[in-house]
């Protein structure tokens, strides 16, 4: 973020997205030709965490005459990926500047616009101006900058700058915020001054939250004729009927200690478990019935998970009131635990049951190579679908499939230079699961198939409040050994795991080690951040190869899906990651494919079991305001 080449002091808002687009050819050492070059800068900025904002940068300048090469491959002059980051000084007073310190284009010997730098900037009325010093550059930000900002409108505003080498003029137009509250469009048009060899060129900005945002106090109108407070005439039998017609399977209801008690299992809401929690508390709320504590048995394959109890009578409140006390007094009430039931007198048993139902989970698959020396987006994009079945209780079917659409050129299996990736239609995972919980231990045990080979694999998890322990183990064996092969390809691999949730800023940070797919061994370090469903990733490899790189993650399907015999969805968690080789000693970044490749499970105890490993009494503490927005969206309020 800035002004047009300069940064400002100013930081992306925390849990912020932005994308850009500029035309700009900006390398100083082409100024005496950049009419015969054409470029493209792709940036992706992140408010990851306050005053702190992380950018991801794609680079592409080509020659525009690329008659003598084969397609662009040797066209282009820089074709780069970079990284940088930014930090505002979190001292703050109304007669001082704000200050921010950052660095562009971490590492690397090839780095093309490396910089660091230290910025102050003061707003007074409608303008603003902001000067630099830039440290160790190799273009721009090479000694003193500056900058003027002035606000002619709420959405247009007169950009000039001075980069430390060239004088620039500009003009942002943004989106009025009466037409989007959501998200800002922003177009700028920009003149170097000094540079007679590119006079005009421009950029697109698109800012955005990153997730949907239901830890909300939004207005809610209790008084209206039908989202009402009266508590209706109700019993066990009528609560129970609700459970199943909002789609809950595997119903139980009673109770339990003087409490109301339901353990039901959720295949409806989506996005998050506290949907569900929040959802079942709605019902309760608004139905007249004797209880002032609750008890939800979460459940997964008809299996017992995770135990939620608190106050029914507090939730009430919170529903009615969402001040500061209401929401500590019903925060102070709650605990996740394992299952402790015993002694539940039940009035319902098993209402609606999950078995023998077929549910298709349709996503997208990508096969990409980004910013190589071959062309700056190369893919191979496929439709994965995947139908489950639970067979009984605890034992679930899969068969993941891969059906490829389309591909770039340089991905075509005939005459591609990345041939050798094409994948064609193939079934990528037969399983049988067996899932067990007992306590704090999760397992699942699979057989079948895994892509050429036959499989048995086993994932044990341990959780303790923010703590996750897991071992995976997998052994595969070749199923069609070719006759060139005395023996079949055995593969036995192995990784341990702990994650740790910090509360604090709604973060996992995770270490993986051990064996993987192809027998390297390595271990990797990772940060994911949650902004609502919507999880960034920050992760580091080791292994025969080192990576750095980024993954989102983020549901694609309906908050809420219908309940059926055969239900049709979209993944509650799809990926999409880039990363690249730490560069070798000379400076190269090689492509490098076959190096801490896990086995992939889409059945898996963090997904399935542990709402994307964000079950814990901090997590649920942390979002009550959510369990009371799907009181409000789903439980009849």
């Amino acid at each position: 973020s800035g002004v047009i080449n300069t940064p400002n002091a100013e930081v992306l808002e925390y849990e912020t997205v932005e994308f850009q687009y500029s035309n700009q050819v900006d390398l100083d050492r082409l100024r005496d030709k950049k009419g015969s070059y054409e470029s493209d800068q792709y940036f992706i900025n992140f408010g990851f965490l306050p005053n702190l904002e992380l950018v991801g940068r794609l680079s592409n300048i080509e020659k525009k005459d690329k008659s003598s090469y084969r397609s662009n491959w040797g066209a282009f002059e820089i074709r780069d990926l970079s990284a940088s980051l930014k930090y505002q000084i979190p001292l703050y007073h109304k007669y001082l500047p704000k200050v921010a310190i950052g660095i562009n284009d971490l590492g690397g010997q090839a780095s093309s616009y490396d910089s660091k730098y230290i910025v102050a900037t003061k707003d007074w009325r409608f303008l603003r101006g902001s000067v630099g010093y830039g440290f160790d550059s190799i273009n721009l930000l090479d000694g003193a900058f500056g900058s003027l900002e002035v606000r002619a409108t709420p959405w247009a505003t007169l950009l000039g700058e001075y980069d430390s080498k060239d004088t620039q003029l500009g003009l942002r137009l943004n989106t009025p915020k009466e037409l989007s509250d959501y998200m800002d469009v922003a177009f700028l048009a920009k003149t170097n001054l000094d540079d007679t060899s590119q006079r005009l060129s421009f950029g697109l900005n698109l800012k955005m939250p990153l997730g949907d945002d239901h830890d909300n106090l939004f207005d809610f109108d209790l008084s209206s004729t039908d989202k009402t407070l009266q508590p209706s005439s109700s019993d066990l039998q009528t609560f129970a009927q609700k459970l199943v017609d909002f789609g809950f399977e595997n119903v139980d209801v009673g109770v339990l200690d003087g409490s109301l008690y339901v353990a039901y299992e959720n295949n409806i809401l989506e996005h998050n478990e506290l949907d569900a929690f929040g959802a079942i508390l709605g019902f309760m709320s608004v139905l007249d019935l004797p209880y002032e504590k609750f008890t939800l048995v979460m459940k997964k394959s008809d299996t017992k998970v995770k135990q939620l109890t608190g106050s029914l009578s507090a939730y009430k409140a919170l529903m009615s009131s969402p001040d500061i006390q209401t929401q500590s007094i019903f925060r102070d009430s709650l605990a996740l635990s394992r299952v402790d039931d015993n002694g539940v007198d039940l009035s319902f048993i098993g209402e609606n049951s999950s078995q023998f139902k077929t549910r298709v989970q349709l996503s997208a698959g990508f096969l990409t190579f980004v910013g190589t020396e071959v062309g700056v987006l190369d893919y191979q994009v496929s439709l994965r679908p995947y139908a489950t079945m639970n067979l009984y209780k605890g034992f679930d079917i899969g068969i993941l499939g891969d059906i490829p659409l389309f591909n770039s050129d340089e991905l075509d299996k005939d005459d591609g230079v990345f041939g050798k990736y094409h994948k064609d239609s193939e079934i990528k995972s037969i399983l049988l699961h067996r899932s067990d919980v007992v306590g704090d231990f999760i397992n699942i045990a699979s057989v079948g198939t895994y892509g050429d080979y036959w499989a048995a694999m086993d994932s044990l998890s341990y959780t303790h409040e923010n703590h996750t322990f897991s071992l995976k183990m997998d052994y595969l064996e070749e199923r069609d050994k070719p006759d060139w092969k005395d023996d079949p390809d055995i593969r036995t691999n192995y990784l341990g795991i702990y994650s740790y949730y910090m509360p604090q800023i709604d973060t996992n940070f995770r270490l993986t080690g051990g064996e993987y797919f192809y027998g390297d061994r390595g271990y990797e370090v990772r940060m994911k951040k949650f902004f609502g469903d919507t999880a960034i990733s920050f992760f580091y490899q080791n292994s025969d190869q080192n990576y750095i790189g980024i993954n989102v993650a983020l549901p694609l399907t309906p908050r809420k899906i219908a309940d059926s015999y055969l239900q049709l969805k979209g993944k509650n968690n799809f990926n999409y990651g880039l990363r690249t080789t730490v560069q070798d000693d000379d400076g190269a970044n090689t492509i490098e494919t076959a190096y801490l490749v896990k086995v992939g499970r889409e059945f898996d105890t963090e997904r399935s079991f542990l709402n994307r490993n964000r079950l814990s009494s901090d997590y649920v503490k942390k979002h009550i305001l959510r369990v009371r927005d799907a009181g409000l969206e789903y439980g009849n309020w």
